[in-house]
């Protein structure tokens, strides 16, 4: 082996055992959530590479939210960095994970230019309020299911085919429940967004900190408003199937610095 290689491995040996920092979960799938443990975290972020593309977490605690992106691969690189200088690598093995392809059909809507600009600006403003930067919102120690009886009928990272056509991929979970099912806030936090959107019909967004956001929406009812401080477990809605729905379900979404992440493998974790 050359000397080159062998300094090479060397420094990323060192340097996957840093002082301080440790990784506490080990959901390594597409779409997975996962903790670090950085104690110096000021300064610091996590940065993930995956199939050339890089995804960045900053540390607001010492505590850091992290995601596997549904695109990664067979591994990914995983680097720490304080002040411009890494302070931790590692190479991660993604576990596989197969996802269904979803088959729905909806009624057709003819997009006029102004149903265009409102889907336009409505995405934006889901962009808008997914970047806000706060410090921890929520004191449960892990997520609680926002349904009373969580039954999967589309999970996340299904392949979409609707009307026959191939469109994005499944960002969310879908869970059956009959209209008028209570909905609940899946940790404390502030209530970001809480209004009627074109595709996800009436929609709540929560802001937990950390980076860390749910979504709720097909809403038959909101029962919060924007700006307003919710508690793990309170209500904030009941299920119905408003926007693009075929029926009463609930469509929930994990999010982490923007990075759509599956809301049950998130669900088993510990915060």
């Amino acid at each position: 082996m050359k000397k080159s290689v062998i300094l090479l491995l060397l420094f990323i040996w060192d340097i996957s055992f840093a002082d301080g920092v440790r990784i506490l979960t080990g959901n390594f799938y597409p779409g997975g959530l996962n903790i670090a443990e950085i104690k110096d975290y000021k300064g610091a972020y996590i940065e993930i590479i995956s199939s050339g593309k890089k995804y960045t977490f900053p540390a607001l605690s010492s505590k850091v939210f992290f995601g596997i992106p549904y695109s990664a691969g067979k591994m990914v690189e995983l680097n720490i960095i304080r002040n411009g200088k890494v302070i931790y690598r590692e190479f991660i093995r993604i576990k596989p994970k197969k996802y269904p392809v979803s088959r729905i059909t909806v009624k057709e809507r003819k997009l006029t230019r102004e149903l265009l600009e409102r889907i336009k600006k409505e995405s934006a403003l889901i962009k808008k309020v997914l970047s806000i930067k706060t410090e921890k919102l929520f004191r449960e120690e892990s997520f609680i299911p926002p349904l009373d009886r969580m039954v999967i009928s589309t999970p996340f990272g299904a392949k979409r085919i609707i009307n026959g056509k191939k469109r994005s991929i499944h960002w969310g979970a879908d869970f059956a429940a009959p209209e008028g099912t209570p909905v609940y806030a899946t940790l404390s936090g502030r209530v970001v967004l809480a209004q009627e959107l074109y595709y996800t019909g009436k929609t709540v967004i929560i802001n937990h900190g950390l980076g860390l956001f749910s979504l709720y929406a097909h809403l038959s009812r909101i029962n919060v408003r924007e700006g307003q401080q919710v508690k793990g477990g309170q209500l904030i809605g009941n299920v119905g199937s408003t926007g693009r729905s075929t029926g009463p379900h609930l469509h929930f979404g994990i999010y982490i610095n923007r990075l759509r992440v599956d809301p049950v493998l998130a669900l088993r974790l510990n915060l």
